[in-house]
């Protein structure tokens, strides 16, 4: 399965399954790690105001710094 690297802009953002997320706080910005196998969810709102739904794969980390998420995942 190929996992391609997403940099998103956004207004929202929303973690699906949210039990499924571990949080912390690093020098980047917000730390965000999938803990669901096969994956976690992420909803990403975006600027224009259109929402997308990410795959995000077991151990991965989504990075949030000010208005940008940085992330490994795919498009659901």
């Amino acid at each position: 399965m190929v996992y391609s690297y997403q940099i998103v802009k956004f207004q929202t953002i929303s973690f699906v399954q949210g039990t499924h997320w571990s949080q912390s706080v690093g020098e980047k910005g917000i730390l965000y790690k999938s803990l669901k196998d096969p994956f976690s969810k992420i909803i990403v709102q975006s600027s224009n105001g259109s929402k997308k739904l990410y795959h995000v794969p077991k151990d991965r980390t989504v990075v949030v710094t000010n208005d940008t998420v940085h992330f490994l995942g795919e498009l659901a």
